[in-house]
């Protein structure tokens, strides 16, 4: 079997900013791993068939509170397991501190059992992710898999349990931080949409984006407003847009499908299905959690003018 190799650059210079280009280099080497790949695409097609659909997994995915779910849970294992970890200290410290690990042990019970229904929302985001994000966040869920068995295992490790939580606490951490790593340096879970309004001018003024005899009845276009492009659906007279770009992984919705939905037209996401109401950008269906930034829209002397809202409306 060949072996993959990976080899983290040499970071430049020295001192502060070269240790800190080295733990840059060390959260971005998994994205990197194509041996991975195998496994993150088997993870993904076990979780889509396992995990339960309709209300639960728009649950899972945090859409009722168009905010991802995943993050926000994982603040009880991570806080719980910290707090185990402080208790284990000051029980080395203090006289009498013995009596400290007994809360030390619940708290680590918390974070064990409060890490599932954490990893399932997690799960319920990494199924729709790109193949570099997903070899990112095997890593992850590794790491988070590795510091849940350290702490049930201390529950019933005797005078082990503190150092088997500081492990679990530790690698959690590590976790964490690539957790992190791969929400703002990889954009999983982010806003994709949310920089289009500043790209279509000052927000006051309706540009002129074509004539309205150029654009085909009922069908999807793309078009731009300034330098934001826009998904645009003509009905007869009538004109409708949205921001093009996903919020959710930034596909472009033009390339996506119309459907009548009850609040209006909608629009059907090509890559992983979020729907989005032409009207006010509301999310409708699929795993986006933000609203599509809306277009005002107005048809002048057969011109079709419009402006992107800022901020987006829910």
């Amino acid at each position: 079997m060949r072996r993959a190799v990976f080899e983290v650059p040499k970071p430049p210079g020295g001192g502060r900013q070269g240790a800190m280009s080295l733990i840059g280099d060390l959260f971005d080497a998994p994205s990197r791993m194509t041996a991975l790949d195998p496994l993150a695409s088997r993870a993904a097609d076990v979780a889509d068939r396992l995990l339960p659909g309709g209300r639960v997994r728009a649950l899972l995915h945090g859409r009722p509170f168009r905010h991802p779910a995943h993050p926000a849970m994982a603040f009880v294992p991570i806080g719980t397991s910290l707090s185990a970890l402080l208790l284990d200290a000051a029980a080395a410290v203090l006289p009498g501190g013995r009596a400290l690990h007994a809360p030390a042990r619940g708290l680590s019970a918390v974070a064990a059992a409060s890490a599932a229904p954490a990893a399932l929302a997690g799960w319920a985001d990494y199924t729709q992710l790109h193949p570099d994000q997903q070899r990112t966040a095997i890593v992850h869920a590794t790491g988070n898999a590795l510091a849940v068995t350290c702490w049930t295992a201390s529950l019933v490790a005797g005078r082990r349990a503190p150092l088997l939580r500081t492990a679990g606490t530790l690698v959690a951490g590590a976790a964490g931080a690539l957790g992190g790593h791969l929400s703002y340096r990889w954009a999983a879970g982010a806003n994709h949409a949310e920089h289009l309004p500043h790209l279509a001018g000052d927000g006051k003024e309706h540009v002129d984006v074509g004539a309205l005899a150029d654009l085909p009845d009922g069908e999807l276009v793309q078009r731009r407003a300034g330098d934001a492009p826009l998904c645009v659906l003509r009905r007869g007279g009538s004109v409708r847009a949205l921001a093009d770009t996903c919020t959710h992984l930034g596909a472009g919705l033009h390339g996506g499908e119309v459907r009548d939905g009850a609040g209006g037209p909608e629009v059907v996401c090509p890559w992983h299905g979020s729907t989005f109401r032409f009207d006010d950008g509301a999310v409708v269906g699929g795993p986006a959690t933000a609203p599509q930034p809306t277009v005002d829209v107005r048809v002048v002397d057969g011109r079709v003018l419009a402006r992107v809202d800022a901020p987006p409306q829910p």
